[in-house]
């Protein structure tokens, strides 16, 4: 099947290429800011937990209900202060619906992403003006066209000037309350070269099926999730509520926030089966041409030749992550010769290399002053890493894609998946192993593993 180009968000991470899916979730529709703030609060702990990059989305509006009776959302201006709220104090990308051409200006302000609704999918008009904005625009499949009529939709945008586009399906069906997910269709649309969103809660629908309102099956959300990822897509696509059966809309075909994580469990399993069959794929293909490169099973990584930061974790990478106390008290910590030669050959080659940490030790600083080194960042927590060496990057002019991080545990996620190329230790925890595109080390944390890294990277530097 055919491997889709990437589409970055905001630095970040990519979608598409055959990387780990990307999950796009959250309530349906704002309802209040607590309720909102709550589940995005713990979605975005389950995915940091399980390895998975997550896009907050809910809508503002929802201008297509069953019944005029129906309760909408909290309106525009409302629902892009919460959205904003939510993506400033938790620091999420933000996806939200637009309906209306005038509203992807206002919408363009706060949201990353911009979805047309299904309904909407053949709204010249409305493609335009979203795809004006620059942002990534979701469309999801109409659910009377099939999977070959997107290409029209895909042309309208990229006539506009925007190929930051995500093609997004959700069932088919005309009538009679039901939906059919034709998997085939996600190959069809593949073909596009752009990524394939499923959105795996609305394909259990039964639209119009309780008269004034729609119905749906939660309870196939999890095979249909499962389906798709086995045949190959790039996002997910689910709504989440704390209770689903009180929610303002799409209640019962939406998932309970407290059954998400067990769900992403096993889409993480069937993920990795199908792009690890991919990679074997892109091997065999290396293989035949007489190729090589430092790329391990799971992974689709190339290593690249323009790093010009070198960064590193202490504990847990340059030391064992071990805590050791003297009698009198005092903290120690073992660190490896090879790692500190290591640091010390990458900025004879040119690259500054540095230490960030979220502890804030004197013997750190002391270990970082005796190798000369160009950075120490300590004490950086939630977050606080990734701003860091935002912060590094502005000074020297370069872009995170220019950086190389190595860490091991979860305060180091967003960090590793900003970053050109990551890598952890053979003991770093699952979340950071699955971070996609990560590079995993022979050697465990204090064991070397950071020369064994520096080593990877001078292989790649023309001599």
């Amino acid at each position: 099947m055919l491997e889709t180009r990437k589409i970055n968000v905001l630095n970040r991470f990519d979608i598409g290429g055959n990387n780990r899916f990307v999950l796009i979730a959250g309530p349906c529709v704002i309802e209040t800011e607590e309720m909102t703030m709550h589940v995005a609060r713990t979605l975005k702990e389950i995915c940091l937990e399980l390895g998975i990059h997550l896009i907050f989305k809910s809508s503002f509006d929802k201008a297509n209900r069953s019944s005029v009776k129906s309760p909408r959302g909290v309106g525009l201006e409302r629902g892009l202060q919460i959205l904003k709220n939510v993506k400033t104090e938790l620091d999420l990308p933000i996806i939200t619906d637009v309906h209306e051409t005038w509203q992807c200006a206002e919408v363009a302000k706060v949201a990353d992403m911009l979805q047309i609704p299904a309904f909407l999918s053949r709204q010249t008009d409305l493609l335009v003006a979203a795809a004006k904005t620059g942002k990534i625009v979701n469309v999801k499949k109409g659910q009377f066209m099939a999977p070959w009529d997107m290409k029209n939709v895909v042309d309208k945008l990229c006539d506009a000037g925007n190929e930051n586009i995500l093609l997004c399906e959700r069932g088919s069906s005309f009538g009679y309350n039901n939906l059919v997910v034709d998997m085939t269709g996600l190959v069809e649309m593949r073909n596009y070269g752009f990524p394939i969103v499923f959105d795996a809660t609305h394909s259990v629908q039964k639209p119009g099926g309780q008269g004034t309102s729609t119905g749906g099956n939660r309870e196939m959300v999890p095979y249909l999730m499962r389906a798709a990822l086995a045949v190959g897509v790039d996002a997910i696509f689910a709504e989440v509520h704390p209770d689903p059966d009180h929610a303002f809309s799409d209640g019962p075909n939406q998932i309970y926030l407290s059954d998400i994580k067990e769900i992403l469990q096993q889409a993480i399993a069937i993920d990795n089966i199908t792009k690890d069959i991919k990679n074997q794929e892109s091997r065999a293909k290396n293989q035949e041409v007489g190729t090589f490169d430092y790329q391990l099973p799971t992974t689709d990584y190339r290593l690249p030749t323009n790093i010009k930061l070198f960064l590193t974790d202490v504990d847990g990478v340059l030391t064992d992550a071990g805590m050791y106390y003297s009698e009198a008290g005092d903290e120690m910590k073992k660190f490896n010769a090879h790692d500190g030669m290591g640091l010390q050959l990458m900025r004879e080659k040119g690259i500054k290399a540095g230490i960030i940490t979220s502890e804030n030790t004197n013997m750190v600083e002391r270990r970082f002053l005796k190798l000369k080194l160009d950075y120490l960042f300590q004490g950086k927590r939630e977050g606080g890493k990734l701003a860091s060496v935002k912060e590094i990057c502005e000074k020297e002019d370069i872009s995170l894609a220019e950086v190389a991080y190595i860490g091991d545990d979860v305060n180091c996620f967003e960090l590793l998946s900003s970053v050109g190329l990551a890598a952890c230790p053979a003991d770093a925890l699952e979340a950071i192993k699955n971070i996609p595109g990560i590079i995993q080390m022979n050697k465990k944390g204090g064991e070397g593993c950071v020369r064994e890294f520096v080593e990877m990277i001078l292989s790649k530097i023309p001599k």
